[in-house]
């Protein structure tokens, strides 16, 4: 026996609610950050004299850095360690958000978003995997913890993005613009300062393989420059040069990432996860709701500002029933996913969706309560029921090792979703407003309601992919029938140090 073995240090346990409340408060952070800068653009400005092409770059430098880097963020959490990687980002977090809080330039603006983004994309995935590697789905008990832990955080993806626009006023009106960056700074701090004693070590750098920098470059360099395409595709033409070209070479870069991970020994993708059917219909869905829940809210904030004369502040809580029903839904779900169908959840969310975005494209300058109330509820309860369904079944089922990938993929497809949707409804809301006669108003209600009613068909094309992939009926929980199979046991948290 070795006289120089030293025992391992045994790592502290982890107490499940407040690993949850933090990573929780971390995604809302981000998903709030996504909106609530697109309040504050106008005083920005104003303030700074900036031009509409600057003004586009504050906003759009976050969506390329964090669209692109996500495949990558969600990967390095599997590979360095993923409460190190979570804390790092949330440090680049909010140095970002000091730089841009202390800005008195666009281009400083720019680069504060730009890093911004970057944090982002490592933050999320990596959150979302922590939060599996907490709440494990070995046996049936096991997953009900899981779904109630994965209904909370999509609670929070969904309502996120939402309370940003209410936040952005609130705090644009009362201290400026420069307060929707430095609200992160303490935030993303105390989390930071808070991770290491309430989540799971994860584990050494170094298990889980090699870093592949080729691979890294193309999925990054391909990922950004396609969110580049979609955010410029309607300014220079969707049958342009440059955005067939960029495109072109998007799609290369990612057909060369793909076959570089099928024969790579440590491949920054594992592509055997797309074999869970599971998985790859809520990825489908998880693009195509995004591409109608974002850019809906960004048109209604628009609407109430320009047709209904509301503030920045009312127009926030004027999208407010979308948040509070979502959060109900979302609670809701937890317990649906218990004795019904992801199927059947998903199904039934999609249709109030659907059903809301009917109603609400009949939208005419009205009253709100009468107009916009019934509507927003409606597709806040079908939101609620869809977010956590489809991140239930992104995540589960899936070896440990692997985890982070695939919240880095159900997180890019997000994203790509939410940019490829605004991209084509805002082209489409332009049309039918050029296209419109009569008073400015007139024609840019015609836009807003045909972007609304074109939101229907990715949601109706969730349908169809709900009914192909997602189970139809309960399936047991995979640890526990890899057990039986006598596969191996693991233990419920990661106990490696760092």
């Amino acid at each position: 026996m070795p006289t120089d073995a030293r025992p391992r240090p045994t790592a502290a346990p982890v107490r499940p609610t407040a690993a949850l409340a933090l990573l929780v408060a971390s995604h809302f952070l981000l998903n709030l950050d996504s909106a609530i800068v697109e309040v504050a653009l106008p005083s920005v400005k104003r303030d700074l004299g900036t031009t509409l092409a600057e003004l586009s770059w504050i906003a759009n430098a976050y969506v390329l850095a964090f669209g692109g880097f996500l495949l990558l963020g969600g990967r390095l959490g599997d590979l360095l360690g993923r409460r190190r990687v979570f804390v790092a980002g949330l440090v680049v977090f909010a140095a970002a958000s000091l730089l841009g809080g202390l800005a008195t330039s666009a281009p400083v603006l720019v680069a504060a978003r730009a890093l911004q983004g970057l944090a982002a994309a490592v933050i999320s995935p990596t959150a979302l995997s922590l939060l599996m590697a907490v709440f494990p789905d070995r046996t049936a008990e096991e997953r009900a913890g899981r779904n109630k832990a994965l209904a909370v955080l999509g609670a929070v993806a969904a309502t996120g993005g939402s309370a940003g626009y209410f936040t952005g006023g609130l705090l644009t009106d009362a201290f400026g613009w420069q307060s929707t960056f430095l609200v992160n700074v303490p935030l993303a701090a105390l989390a930071a300062l808070a991770a290491p004693r309430l989540l799971p070590a994860g584990a050494r750098p170094g298990r889980r393989g090699r870093f592949d920098a080729v691979s890294g470059a193309l999925v990054t360099g391909g990922m950004t420059l396609m969110v580049y395409v979609l955010v410029g595709a309607q300014g220079a033409g969707w049958l342009s040069v440059r955005t067939l070209g960029l495109g072109a070479a998007a799609a290369l870069m990612l057909v060369l990432f793909v076959l570089r991970q099928q024969t790579s020994a440590d491949p920054l993708l594992p592509l055997r996860i797309f074999r869970h059917r599971a998985l790859r219909g809520a990825n489908v869905v998880a693009a195509l709701i995004n591409m109608a829940i974002g850019p809906v809210i960004f048109f209604l904030s628009l609407y109430t500002q320009q047709i209904l004369g509301y503030s920045a502040l009312a127009a926030g809580l004027a999208i407010l029933p979308v948040i509070l029903t979502v959060t109900v839904s979302s609670t809701l779900a937890g317990l649906l996913l218990r004795r019904l169908s992801q199927r059947a959840v998903m199904t039934t969310g999609l249709l109030l969706f659907a059903a809301g975005l009917l109603w609400m494209h009949r939208i005419s300058g009205g009253a709100y309560w009468t107009e916009l109330l019934g509507p927003e509820c409606l597709v806040g309860l079908g939101g609620g029921l869809v977010f956590v369904t489809f991140t239930v079944g992104g995540t589960s089922g899936l070896d440990e090792r692997d985890s982070g990938s695939a919240s880095g993929v159900l997180t890019t497809a997000q994203k790509i979703g939410a940019a490829f949707g605004l991209a084509i409804l805002t082209t489409l809301a332009g049309a039918a407003t050029g296209s419109t006669a009569g008073p400015a108003g007139d024609a840019l209600l015609a836009g807003y309601r045909t972007a609304i009613l074109a939101a229907v068909v990715p949601v109706l094309l969730a349908l169809v992919a709900t009914a192909v992939w997602l189970p139809g009926a309960a399936s047991p929980a995979t640890g526990s029938a890899a057990r039986r199979r006598g596969g191996p046991k693991e233990s419920p948290v990661p106990a490696d140090s760092e």
